[in-house]
Protein backbone atom coordinates (compact mmCIF):
# COMPACT_ATOMS: atom_id res chain seq x y z
CA UNK A 1 0.00 0.00 0.00
CA UNK A 2 1.54 3.27 -1.03
CA UNK A 3 0.17 5.77 2.41
CA UNK A 4 1.92 8.30 1.20
CA UNK A 5 0.29 8.95 -2.29
CA UNK A 6 -3.01 7.14 -2.06
CA UNK A 7 -5.00 10.36 -2.27
CA UNK A 8 -4.01 10.82 -5.05
CA UNK A 9 -4.98 7.78 -6.90
CA UNK A 10 -8.46 7.31 -8.50
CA UNK A 11 -10.85 4.31 -7.75
CA UNK A 12 -13.00 2.59 -9.92
CA UNK A 13 -16.63 3.39 -10.57
CA UNK A 14 -18.03 0.05 -10.45
CA UNK A 15 -20.53 -0.30 -12.67
CA UNK A 16 -23.57 -3.02 -12.93
CA UNK A 17 -26.43 -4.51 -15.65
CA UNK A 18 -30.11 -3.89 -14.46
CA UNK A 19 -29.07 -0.05 -12.96
CA UNK A 20 -26.03 1.15 -14.79
CA UNK A 21 -23.96 3.35 -12.56
CA UNK A 22 -21.92 4.27 -15.61
CA UNK A 23 -24.25 4.92 -18.20
CA UNK A 24 -26.31 8.21 -18.04
CA UNK A 25 -28.36 7.30 -21.19
CA UNK A 26 -31.23 6.51 -18.87
CA UNK A 27 -31.48 9.08 -16.50
CA UNK A 28 -34.16 11.61 -17.88
CA UNK A 29 -36.49 8.01 -17.83
CA UNK A 30 -39.33 8.55 -14.79
CA UNK A 31 -40.30 5.82 -12.71
CA UNK A 32 -37.54 3.36 -12.72
CA UNK A 33 -38.22 0.33 -10.92
CA UNK A 34 -36.81 -0.37 -7.49
CA UNK A 35 -33.27 -1.98 -7.04
CA UNK A 36 -32.24 -4.96 -5.58
CA UNK A 37 -29.94 -4.83 -2.25
CA UNK A 38 -26.98 -5.28 -4.35
CA UNK A 39 -27.94 -2.51 -6.69
CA UNK A 40 -28.37 -0.63 -4.06
CA UNK A 41 -24.98 -1.50 -2.42
CA UNK A 42 -22.91 -0.66 -5.57
CA UNK A 43 -24.65 2.75 -5.90
CA UNK A 44 -23.87 3.41 -2.05
CA UNK A 45 -20.17 2.66 -2.59
CA UNK A 46 -20.03 4.60 -6.16
CA UNK A 47 -20.76 7.56 -3.98
CA UNK A 48 -18.03 7.09 -1.65
CA UNK A 49 -15.80 6.36 -4.91
CA UNK A 50 -16.96 10.00 -5.57
CA UNK A 51 -16.13 11.54 -2.88
CA UNK A 52 -12.55 9.64 -2.79
CA UNK A 53 -12.21 10.89 -6.17
CA UNK A 54 -13.25 14.94 -5.26
CA UNK A 55 -9.25 15.91 -4.19
CA UNK A 56 -7.22 16.53 -6.64
CA UNK A 57 -4.47 15.78 -4.11
CA UNK A 58 -3.86 14.65 -0.81
CA UNK A 59 -4.19 16.79 2.33
CA UNK A 60 -0.90 15.37 2.87
CA UNK A 61 0.25 17.21 0.49
CA UNK A 62 -1.26 20.20 1.75
CA UNK A 63 0.29 20.26 4.93
CA UNK A 64 3.82 19.61 4.18
CA UNK A 65 3.58 22.74 1.02
CA UNK A 66 2.21 24.98 4.31
CA UNK A 67 4.94 23.28 6.81
CA UNK A 68 7.50 23.91 3.75
CA UNK A 69 6.80 27.33 2.71
CA UNK A 70 4.35 28.99 4.76
CA UNK A 71 5.24 27.92 8.48
CA UNK A 72 8.90 28.95 8.07
CA UNK A 73 7.62 32.76 7.69
CA UNK A 74 4.99 32.61 10.52
CA UNK A 75 7.49 31.17 12.67
CA UNK A 76 9.62 34.06 11.82
CA UNK A 77 12.72 32.07 9.79
CA UNK A 78 12.31 33.26 6.72
CA UNK A 79 11.01 36.90 5.06
CA UNK A 80 7.04 38.14 4.58
CA UNK A 81 7.31 37.49 1.35
CA UNK A 82 4.68 36.34 -1.13
CA UNK A 83 2.71 33.17 0.28
CA UNK A 84 -0.23 31.23 -1.63
CA UNK A 85 -2.46 29.12 0.01
CA UNK A 86 -4.59 26.42 -1.80
CA UNK A 87 -8.42 27.22 -2.25
CA UNK A 88 -10.25 24.57 0.89
CA UNK A 89 -13.38 25.04 -1.09
CA UNK A 90 -13.38 20.70 -1.70
CA UNK A 91 -14.05 20.22 1.66
CA UNK A 92 -17.45 21.79 2.14
CA UNK A 93 -18.02 19.58 -1.19
CA UNK A 94 -15.72 16.18 -0.13
CA UNK A 95 -17.64 16.18 3.25
CA UNK A 96 -21.29 16.73 2.07
CA UNK A 97 -20.83 13.63 -0.48
CA UNK A 98 -19.20 11.78 2.43
CA UNK A 99 -22.53 12.39 4.56
CA UNK A 100 -24.86 11.95 1.79
CA UNK A 101 -23.07 8.54 0.70
CA UNK A 102 -23.01 7.68 4.48
CA UNK A 103 -27.11 8.06 4.58
CA UNK A 104 -27.87 5.64 2.13
CA UNK A 105 -28.74 1.62 2.48
CA UNK A 106 -27.44 -0.61 3.31
CA UNK A 107 -24.70 -0.25 6.00
CA UNK A 108 -21.26 -0.57 4.94
CA UNK A 109 -19.43 -1.24 8.06
CA UNK A 110 -15.79 -1.42 6.31
CA UNK A 111 -16.55 2.40 4.91
CA UNK A 112 -19.45 3.72 6.78
CA UNK A 113 -17.27 4.45 10.19
CA UNK A 114 -14.05 5.90 7.97
CA UNK A 115 -16.08 8.30 6.34
CA UNK A 116 -17.61 9.44 9.69
CA UNK A 117 -14.25 9.71 10.96
CA UNK A 118 -13.47 11.52 7.62
CA UNK A 119 -16.32 13.87 7.58
CA UNK A 120 -15.73 15.19 11.14
CA UNK A 121 -12.18 15.68 10.45
CA UNK A 122 -13.29 17.87 7.34
CA UNK A 123 -15.35 19.88 9.61
CA UNK A 124 -12.76 20.85 12.11
CA UNK A 125 -10.14 21.66 9.55
CA UNK A 126 -12.66 23.55 6.97
CA UNK A 127 -12.79 26.81 9.09
CA UNK A 128 -9.57 27.08 10.34
CA UNK A 129 -8.46 26.61 6.69
CA UNK A 130 -10.99 28.90 5.10
CA UNK A 131 -9.48 31.80 7.17
CA UNK A 132 -5.69 31.02 6.42
CA UNK A 133 -6.69 31.06 2.60
CA UNK A 134 -8.55 34.80 3.15
CA UNK A 135 -6.01 35.60 5.24
CA UNK A 136 -3.02 34.62 3.26
CA UNK A 137 -5.48 35.74 -0.43
CA UNK A 138 -6.01 39.48 1.11
CA UNK A 139 -1.81 39.79 2.24
CA UNK A 140 -3.43 40.41 5.58
CA UNK A 141 0.20 38.99 6.63
CA UNK A 142 1.68 41.95 5.80
CA UNK A 143 -0.77 44.70 7.54
CA UNK A 144 -0.63 42.60 10.63
CA UNK A 145 3.14 41.14 10.09
CA UNK A 146 1.57 37.82 10.71
CA UNK A 147 0.19 37.78 13.83
CA UNK A 148 -3.15 36.08 13.40
CA UNK A 149 -1.40 33.75 10.95
CA UNK A 150 0.70 32.78 14.12
CA UNK A 151 -2.09 32.67 16.51
CA UNK A 152 -4.86 30.21 14.25
CA UNK A 153 -1.10 28.33 13.14
CA UNK A 154 -1.88 25.64 15.70
CA UNK A 155 -5.40 24.98 15.74
CA UNK A 156 -4.68 24.66 11.88
CA UNK A 157 -1.68 22.12 12.11
CA UNK A 158 -3.52 20.20 14.32
CA UNK A 159 -6.59 20.01 12.52
CA UNK A 160 -4.80 19.20 9.08
CA UNK A 161 -2.88 16.29 11.45
CA UNK A 162 -5.96 14.60 11.74
CA UNK A 163 -7.54 15.50 8.26
CA UNK A 164 -4.24 13.36 7.05
CA UNK A 165 -4.88 10.38 8.66
CA UNK A 166 -9.00 10.38 8.56
CA UNK A 167 -8.68 10.83 4.53
CA UNK A 168 -5.53 8.05 4.12
CA UNK A 169 -8.01 5.47 6.60
CA UNK A 170 -11.08 6.13 4.44
CA UNK A 171 -9.00 6.04 0.77
CA UNK A 172 -7.59 2.57 2.41
CA UNK A 173 -10.69 1.44 2.80
CA UNK A 174 -11.87 2.27 -0.75
CA UNK A 175 -8.64 0.84 -1.95
CA UNK A 176 -9.02 -2.83 -0.64
CA UNK A 177 -13.07 -2.86 -1.78
CA UNK A 178 -12.37 -1.85 -4.99
CA UNK A 179 -9.46 -4.36 -5.16
CA UNK A 180 -11.04 -6.87 -3.60
CA UNK A 181 -14.19 -6.49 -6.05
CA UNK A 182 -12.22 -6.24 -9.80
CA UNK A 183 -10.55 -9.18 -8.50
CA UNK A 184 -13.80 -11.41 -7.60
CA UNK A 185 -15.32 -9.56 -11.31
CA UNK A 186 -12.05 -10.63 -13.28
CA UNK A 187 -12.45 -13.98 -12.16
CA UNK A 188 -15.86 -14.79 -12.24
CA UNK A 189 -16.27 -13.59 -16.10
CA UNK A 190 -16.44 -15.15 -19.17
CA UNK A 191 -13.33 -15.60 -21.08
CA UNK A 192 -12.57 -14.38 -24.40
CA UNK A 193 -15.30 -11.43 -24.05
CA UNK A 194 -15.59 -7.79 -24.31
CA UNK A 195 -16.19 -7.90 -20.61
CA UNK A 196 -13.39 -10.07 -19.87
CA UNK A 197 -11.05 -8.21 -21.22
CA UNK A 198 -12.09 -4.67 -20.07
CA UNK A 199 -11.90 -6.19 -16.55
CA UNK A 200 -9.11 -7.92 -17.12
CA UNK A 201 -7.22 -4.51 -17.84
CA UNK A 202 -8.85 -2.95 -14.61
CA UNK A 203 -7.21 -5.89 -13.18
CA UNK A 204 -3.75 -5.37 -14.35
CA UNK A 205 -3.70 -1.35 -14.31
CA UNK A 206 -4.37 -1.91 -10.49
CA UNK A 207 -1.40 -4.74 -10.45
CA UNK A 208 1.05 -2.82 -11.58
CA UNK A 209 0.19 0.56 -9.57
CA UNK A 210 0.71 -1.76 -6.43
CA UNK A 211 4.02 -3.18 -7.61
CA UNK A 212 4.86 0.68 -8.57
CA UNK A 213 3.79 1.44 -4.89
CA UNK A 214 7.58 2.26 -3.48
CA UNK A 215 8.49 3.97 -7.18
CA UNK A 216 5.68 6.42 -6.61
CA UNK A 217 6.47 7.33 -2.65
CA UNK A 218 10.51 7.65 -4.17
CA UNK A 219 12.10 4.52 -3.17
CA UNK A 220 12.58 2.90 -6.22
CA UNK A 221 11.09 -0.02 -7.97
CA UNK A 222 13.60 -2.53 -6.18
CA UNK A 223 12.45 -5.64 -5.82
CA UNK A 224 9.27 -4.44 -7.80
CA UNK A 225 10.44 -4.10 -11.08
CA UNK A 226 9.83 -7.66 -12.86
CA UNK A 227 6.41 -7.56 -11.06
CA UNK A 228 5.90 -3.82 -12.81
CA UNK A 229 6.97 -4.97 -16.06
CA UNK A 230 4.65 -8.43 -15.96
CA UNK A 231 1.68 -6.02 -15.00
CA UNK A 232 2.56 -3.84 -18.09
CA UNK A 233 2.63 -6.07 -20.45
CA UNK A 234 -0.53 -7.99 -18.80
CA UNK A 235 -2.07 -4.82 -18.79
CA UNK A 236 -1.29 -3.87 -22.68
CA UNK A 237 -2.06 -7.49 -23.60
CA UNK A 238 -5.65 -7.03 -22.06
CA UNK A 239 -5.94 -3.48 -23.67
CA UNK A 240 -5.00 -4.59 -27.21
CA UNK A 241 -7.70 -7.62 -27.00
CA UNK A 242 -10.20 -5.32 -25.74
CA UNK A 243 -9.79 -3.24 -28.88
CA UNK A 244 -10.22 -5.82 -31.07
CA UNK A 245 -13.08 -7.10 -29.55
CA UNK A 246 -14.23 -3.66 -29.75
CA UNK A 247 -13.86 -3.30 -33.35
CA UNK A 248 -15.81 -6.36 -33.92
CA UNK A 249 -18.71 -4.12 -32.86
CA UNK A 250 -18.35 -0.68 -34.04
CA UNK A 251 -14.85 -0.93 -36.52
CA UNK A 252 -13.38 1.62 -34.62
CA UNK A 253 -12.37 -0.19 -31.36
CA UNK A 254 -10.95 2.05 -28.65
CA UNK A 255 -9.28 4.37 -29.57
CA UNK A 256 -9.28 6.95 -26.45
CA UNK A 257 -8.68 4.63 -23.89
CA UNK A 258 -5.98 3.39 -26.17
CA UNK A 259 -4.40 6.83 -26.45
CA UNK A 260 -4.47 7.42 -22.43
CA UNK A 261 -2.99 3.86 -21.67
CA UNK A 262 -0.51 4.28 -24.34
CA UNK A 263 0.80 7.21 -22.13
CA UNK A 264 0.82 5.03 -18.96
CA UNK A 265 2.83 1.95 -20.36
CA UNK A 266 5.51 4.45 -21.88
CA UNK A 267 5.92 6.24 -18.83
CA UNK A 268 6.32 2.76 -16.72
CA UNK A 269 8.47 1.30 -19.25
CA UNK A 270 10.92 4.49 -19.09
CA UNK A 271 10.84 3.80 -14.87
CA UNK A 272 11.97 0.33 -15.70
CA UNK A 273 15.06 1.24 -18.28
CA UNK A 274 16.14 3.85 -16.18
CA UNK A 275 16.47 1.71 -13.12
CA UNK A 276 17.88 -0.90 -15.09
CA UNK A 277 20.45 1.03 -17.01
CA UNK A 278 21.37 2.86 -13.83
CA UNK A 279 20.31 6.00 -14.94
CA UNK A 280 18.61 6.95 -12.08
CA UNK A 281 21.01 5.79 -9.35
CA UNK A 282 23.89 7.63 -10.90
CA UNK A 283 21.84 10.21 -11.25
CA UNK A 284 21.55 10.45 -7.27
CA UNK A 285 25.41 9.65 -6.62
CA UNK A 286 25.99 13.37 -8.56
CA UNK A 287 27.27 16.50 -6.42
CA UNK A 288 24.13 18.26 -5.30
CA UNK A 289 24.78 21.46 -7.38
CA UNK A 290 24.85 19.45 -10.56
CA UNK A 291 21.48 17.69 -10.21
CA UNK A 292 18.12 19.15 -11.43
CA UNK A 293 16.02 20.94 -8.98
CA UNK A 294 13.52 17.44 -9.11
CA UNK A 295 15.58 14.07 -10.12
CA UNK A 296 14.07 12.63 -12.89
CA UNK A 297 12.99 9.99 -10.64
CA UNK A 298 10.40 12.06 -8.88
CA UNK A 299 9.64 13.73 -12.40
CA UNK A 300 8.99 10.04 -14.09
CA UNK A 301 6.93 8.84 -10.65
CA UNK A 302 5.03 11.86 -11.00
CA UNK A 303 3.96 11.29 -14.74
CA UNK A 304 3.38 7.75 -13.82
CA UNK A 305 0.83 8.77 -11.48
CA UNK A 306 -0.86 11.42 -13.34
CA UNK A 307 -1.03 9.18 -16.22
CA UNK A 308 -2.69 6.41 -14.05
CA UNK A 309 -5.13 8.60 -12.69
CA UNK A 310 -6.26 9.54 -16.35
CA UNK A 311 -6.71 5.96 -16.96
CA UNK A 312 -9.26 5.87 -14.08
CA UNK A 313 -10.77 8.88 -14.87
CA UNK A 314 -11.18 7.44 -18.68
CA UNK A 315 -12.49 4.22 -17.27
CA UNK A 316 -14.95 6.27 -15.31
CA UNK A 317 -16.19 8.09 -17.88
CA UNK A 318 -17.16 5.37 -19.98
CA UNK A 319 -14.08 6.74 -22.66
CA UNK A 320 -14.08 4.40 -25.52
Amino acid sequence: MFAKHIARSLAVAACFFALSACDDKNADKPQEPPISAEQAEVVKYNAYVEAANMASSSFGNDLAQYEKYIKPVFDGKKPMKDLFFSEPGAMDRIQQQLDKARAMKPAMAELDEPARMYSEALAKAGPVSRDLYNYIGAKTYKSDNGDHGREVQPAYLTNMQSLVVAQADFLNGIDAKDRARIKAEFEKTKKDTLEYYRMGSIYYLKESMDAAGDFINGEGLGNKKDAFKTALNQLNSMLTAYDAKMREHNKVGCSNLLFTANAYLSKGRDAIERTENGEYEKEAKEPKQFRLMESQQTQDAKSLLQNYNNMISAINMGKC
